[in-house]
């Protein structure tokens, strides 16, 4: 594909800030720029981001600014919250937003903000009949445990926001994820529990997804064994899908059925009634505090003009270190232990959305989303950061920090404030040959022996980094810290021009483990390929179970 003379015009003038800026040590930015670290850096509550350690200098920023006009970036958000097809692929609107604030559609789509707002009411009322002990189980008993089945966007969400905010849990009710099809965490789980006092929660937008029917049924095995009556799973089991009749089926009451719509995506679901685990286990209020903060970044989104917009300055960041300094990874930091699921959440938010190989057109990209992974803080520092220092692999990274911690422990906080930022500086420092020598000369060795040792203390700095400050882990920045990364991973969709709403690579994998499946109940492998075929035949021979 042949590009126009304003396309080569505004690529070469990034390519030309690129030569540029490589051509000095971050240090030496720093020098020549003295207010270099409030130029660069960006306060949007409840946030403070400080780009200034990233390779870019004035011409960097104006063409990375001119490049997001190019590429239309504001005319294409505007089609995302007024509800557009976005979503070309699939012919679909892409309006997780509305969730959080249905008024955006309003006008444009009355229906739908009314079904958003009575569905979200009616949520939250049963969140409170539960916690307020109003709704008891079929024999009367009080709810104490909530059994989640779902996997991918009907787990990741939930389960990492409640983490997030542990000191929200309620401590009345026990929420336990089961996602995975490994049967000795049912096992573990179901021996724990008693279904007289348990919730059970189908969490499955397509009503077909196999790992949570196959968990579903056997849950509902387990269930019946103790409660066989028929009418007992009217009191215990709920549903959250977009297939009501296909739940009925199932056995759920109707009124236990939270619907959900096919303008909000698996990855994009935790403001929708998929939150509903998430909301037993904090309260709806906190929950309404999560939409709340969530919609306040919409808003900032939709209204900063793109040099101050937060979202679009990180994805510029990403598409700018990616394309132009070959870095093909992000890792995510955050020094906080109850934003430990937090990279794997953005795994998925991340990576299943801008992971394509085409662009609008069906052409092939030259580059499309990063592989996204990462670590808590401080225990990153005793693994993998050696590499980072000293290693010849480098990174995109961005360090998130929230600035209050646990008022009892404020000893441990600041080690930890202190760990953070110095990864950062170290990474943006380096150590020289010079300062390694002096060092050790300074512990007593001869000039030989420091001059022999010196090589293996240098480190070369020069890493990029983002650090991103959080004035305190709440409900309200939780669910701005997700908005916030939602929108710089749909601004990353337009720079790389890929759909970030359809995950076709994924239904590959369905489609042929069901494939597979139906192979092992009927013996016959013929179709499948020698290596899966031999792979098969090893388990046979090892497992007690012939497939």
């Amino acid at each position: 594909m042949t590009q126009n003379s304003k396309d080569q015009s505004i690529f070469d003038v990034l390519e030309t800030a690129a030569i540029e800026v490589k051509k000095r040590h971050l240090m030496t930015l720093f020098s020549e720029q003295p207010n270099r670290a409030h130029t660069y850096s960006l306060n949007v509550e409840p946030f403070f981001l400080d780009y200034s350690k990233q390779a870019i200098n004035k011409n960097a920023f104006k063409a990375l600014i001119n490049f997001a006009k190019y590429k239309e970036l504001e005319a294409k958000r505007d089609a995302m919250f007024q509800g557009e097809k976005i979503n070309h692929t699939e012919n679909r609107a892409v309006l997780h937003t509305a969730l959080r604030d249905s008024s955006q559609i309003t006008n444009s789509f009355p229906q739908t903000s009314l079904e958003i707002e009575s569905t979200k009411t009616k949520m939250l009322n049963f969140v409170d009949a539960v916690t307020s002990q109003k709704h008891l189980g079929h024999t009367g008993k009080v709810i104490t445990d909530v059994i989640s089945i779902g996997i991918g966007g009907s787990f990741f969400g939930p389960k990492m926001l409640q983490s997030a905010l542990i000191k929200h849990n309620n401590n009345q009710i026990k929420i336990h994820y089961l996602a995975n099809i490994d049967g000795e965490q049912i096992v573990h789980l179901l021996d724990s529990l008693n279904p007289e006092t348990c919730l059970v929660i189908v969490a499955s937008k397509s009503w077909t997804t196999a790992e949570t029917q196959l968990n579903a049924q056997s849950v509902l095995k387990w269930f019946n064994n103790t409660l066989p009556q028929k009418e007992a799973i009217k009191k215990h089991w709920v549903a959250l899908t977009a297939k009501s009749k296909q739940a009925e089926e199932f056995g759920i009451q109707a009124s236990m059925i939270f619907p959900m719509w096919d303008f909000v995506g698996g990855r994009y679901s935790v403001w929708s009634t998929i939150g509903l685990p998430l909301a037993l286990s904090i309260g709806s209020k906190a929950f309404i505090q999560i939409l709340e903060g969530a919609a306040s970044i919409d808003k900032h989104f939709r209204e900063a003009p793109l040099d101050k917009n937060m979202p679009v300055i990180m994805a510029l960041l990403g598409y700018w270190q990616q394309e132009y300094f070959n870095l093909n990874n992000l890792m995510v930091l955050p020094y906080s232990h109850n934003l430990k699921s937090l990279p794997a959440y953005l795994q998925q938010l991340d990576m299943e959305s801008n992971g394509k190989a085409v662009n609008s057109t069906g052409d092939e990209v030259k580059n499309s989303g990063p592989i996204l992974w990462g670590a808590e803080g401080t225990n990153c520092q005793h693994s993998f950061m050696q590499l980072f220092h000293q290693g010849k692999q480098s990174s995109m990274i961005d360090f998130i920090l929230p600035a209050k911690g646990h008022e009892q422990y404020q000893a441990q906080h600041k080690l930890m404030i202190a760990n953070c930022l110095a990864q950062a500086q170290a990474l943006l420092q380096g150590k020289t040959l010079t300062q390694a020598t002096n060092e050790l000369l300074a512990t007593g060795l001869n000039q030989e022996q420091a001059n022999d040792l010196a090589k293996h203390k240098t480190m070369p700095g020069n890493t990029s980094s983002n650090m991103l400050i959080i004035e305190e882990i709440t409900p309200h920045s939780m669910g701005a810290l997700l908005a916030l990364y939602e929108h710089k991973v749909f601004c990353q969709g337009i720079f790389f021009d890929v759909n970030s709403f359809d995950q076709w690579g994924v239904e590959l994998g369905k489609s042929l483990g069901k494939n597979l499946l139906d192979c092992m109940e009927t013996s016959q492998t013929e179709s499948l390929d020698p290596s899966t075929s031999n792979l098969l035949d090893y388990i046979n021979k090892k497992s007690e179970q012939t497939y």
